[in-house]
């Protein structure tokens, strides 16, 4: 069985689709079994999502860059943000 940081620096890296199988196998097994590395492995699966659709949309040239919050959103931001604090 591989370790942790094994499997951390690979998906870190984004190269762990360009391994061969037999070293994937034990890779993909490692995260089916160890649930910190499985969650760290679909926290990375979504920002790698979720950054695609961003550059698609950046390149497509529809986002919504004059989008503001109103000053009562803003307040309320600000109100969480001192409640927390």
């Amino acid at each position: 069985m591989i370790a942790c940081k094994q499997v951390a620096k690979a998906l870190a890296n984004n190269r762990y689709y360009e391994l061969p199988w037999w070293r994937r196998l034990p890779m993909f097994a490692h995260i089916k079994l160890c649930v910190m590395c499985g969650k760290y492995h679909s926290q990375v699966i979504t920002m790698q999502k979720g950054m695609r659709n961003y550059l698609e949309h950046e390149e497509a040239g529809d986002l919504e860059t004059h989008i503001h919050l109103s000053d009562e959103a803003k307040k309320r931001i600000q109100d969480a943000i001192k409640k927390e604090s």
